[in-house]
């Protein structure tokens, strides 16, 4: 362990204890994207570097360091090494005292990743016995009794038991919420809609591999399933699942406390509509019925919420004793969670997309004014209610100008600040996930490129995977279980050593007390009771997921 500037870095050493460390993306590149790589908590390198082939052992070309900007948080200089140049292959760098890990380059690079991301939902699954062969981690079949009726409503009493077993934990712990359960779905399906290259059947090795329809939708469908028994009998949908206890701390298998069903909140109601029009256009190629009972609930969600003229939560005292609120709270102070008309106009963008009906494009063009393009999430949804509109034909011509505005002055902001930073990230606000959040930021610069050719956000874009993957001051991967030195201690309650789920990171909250509070970058530690920067999230992998669909297929990956 290395203290520097007061804080513990744990990561890949330097072979001299004077030099500083290379840090870079230990997934790897694809052999068009650009490749840069960086020295961490060193003086300009005295002495020459240069790119050794692994498989000649033979030395390719020497480096020259420049100066990129300064770590602002640890008050250091960062250094850049391009080595773009290089094609398909397997590299280390070496020399003034340091050794780099392996630098793969592929086209199909990310494909063995994208596989390890997707395969972590099916250890996430609820309410049935897991029994992974390629990871040997598994339970028997937990919270088969899901759940009770938290606070009486028109149509049951408190306690009522409701048939709304399945889906995937959410987290580290065991809960499971409409609010993110929507997000994950919609990325995910919208980097299988995207990316041919994610529908095959047989390739995630899950229970249903085999079965005639892709593996992405088989599992996806685990969660869809579960999001159809919270739909309540006119059309609301109850928010959140969970017990009014944190649980403790092994096996799912061992919280046997009964779990309740939370009251609706609109904004929860308008992101459901949203995920299952998105779900029954996708679905109908491969899945008729399953498509027309997505189709359904989209519509009965909706046709619910057009009596609510504002947001309305039916929140309760007592509520989050056991789980998270997922609602404007002291921690998730954004304005978005204010109001439901960022989640009402995303479910307007995709209600269209599937019917066409003229009483969704003027749902669009009602809510469009209070469209904020942030980052795609349960906070606001929105943004890519922006980018799935700018992708259709029949559109309002003067809307869509306006919304490719808002979209490209956002990706020109996070390219600006990705320039600025020394690790190329777009995000420097530390917040609560701030991982997805960097993944996301990718996402919007993806679109902005898809937009308007401009490489310079597609590279910023690699940036942003290049941080989550390795190049950053600690020199680790957020994924478990990718790359030579890797989170090693995620905060879950039952697979600590669960390959392919990415961490929250960095968060200068700190609400935890374990990690540093109001470090910037630094704010993290990988340490199993750091729930607030170390625990990962079904939404954090969907993130990531459609990022590096996006970098492959953009950067010419295969």
């Amino acid at each position: 362990m290395r203290r520097l500037a007061g804080l513990a870095f744990v990561g890949l050493l330097p072979v001299s204890a004077n030099a500083g460390v290379i840090v870079l993306n230990q997934q790897g590149y694809t052999p068009e994207a650009v490749k840069e790589v960086l020295i961490v908590h060193a003086p300009k390198p005295d002495g020459a570097l240069r790119v050794l082939d692994l498989s000649s052992g033979k030395p390719l070309m020497r480096l020259e360091a420049h100066a990129a900007a300064r770590d602002p948080w640890a008050d250091q200089p960062v250094w850049r090494l391009d080595v773009s140049a290089l094609k398909s292959g397997r590299y280390r760098i070496e020399g003034a005292g340091m050794r780099s890990p392996v630098l793969h380059v592929a086209h199909d690079v990310y494909r063995p990743l994208l596989r390890l991301l997707l395969r972590s939902y099916y250890l996430q699954r609820c309410g049935q016995a897991v029994a992974d062969r390629e990871t040997g981690l598994g339970h028997a079949a937990c919270h088969q009794r899901d759940g009770r009726i938290a606070h009486a409503d028109r149509w049951h009493a408190a306690g009522t038991r409701v048939d709304a077993h399945g889906g995937w934990h959410d987290a580290g712990d065991f809960g499971k919420y409409i609010a993110t359960a929507s997000v994950t779905v919609a990325r995910l399906l919208d980097a299988f809609e995207q990316d041919a290259r994610l529908r095959g059947d047989g390739w995630l090795h899950i229970p249903e591999s085999g079965n005639g329809l892709p593996d992405m939708l088989d599992e996806i469908a685990v969660e869809l399933d579960w999001m159809l028994r919270m739909q309540r009998p006119d059309g609301a949908v109850y928010r959140k699942l969970s017990g009014k206890r944190w649980p403790p701390h092994g096996s799912p298998v061992g919280d046997r406390q009964p779990r309740f069903l939370f009251a609706p909140a609109s904004s929860d109601t308008a992101k459901f509509a949203a995920a299952m029009a998105m779900a029954a256009r996708i679905y109908l190629p491969f899945d008729h019925a399953r498509a027309a009972r997505y189709r359904h609930a989209a519509l009965a969600a909706w046709d619910s919420l057009l009596g609510i003229k504002k947001q309305e939560v039916a929140w309760h005292e007592g509520d989050d004793s056991g789980s998270g609120k997922y609602l404007y709270s002291a921690i998730d102070n954004e304005e978005t969670l204010r109001t439901d008309q960022d989640d009402r106009f995303w479910a307007a963008v995709e209600l269209f997309r599937l019917t066409g009906e003229a009483r969704f494009a003027r749902a669009i063009r009602r809510y469009a004014p209070a469209v904020r393009y942030t980052y795609f999430g349960w906070k606001n949804p929105a943004p890519l209610g922006v980018v799935h509109y700018l992708m259709l034909s029949d559109v309002d011509h003067a809307l869509a100008a306006r919304l490719r505005r808002l979209l490209l002055a956002r990706a020109s902001s996070l390219l600006q600040r990705s320039r600025d930073n020394p690790y190329g990230l777009a995000d420097t606000r530390f917040i609560w996930g701030s991982n997805k959040v960097a993944a996301e930021h990718g996402n919007t610069l993806l679109a902005a490129y898809r937009l308007s050719g401009n490489r310079d956000y597609l590279t910023a874009a690699q940036w942003q995977a290049d941080f989550l993957l390795g190049r950053n001051p600690f020199g680790r991967s957020f994924v478990t279980g990718v790359g030579e030195v890797s989170v090693r201690h995620p905060h879950m309650r039952w697979a600590e050593h669960a390959p392919g789920f990415l961490v929250g990171g960095p968060n200068q909250g700190a609400q935890d007390g374990v990690a540093p509070r109001g470090r910037g970058v630094y704010s993290y530690a990988d340490d199993a009771r750091s729930y607030a920067t170390n625990e990962p999230a079904i939404d954090y992998n969907a993130a990531l997921i459609g990022l590096l669909s996006g970098l492959s297929l953009h950067a010419g990956g295969g």
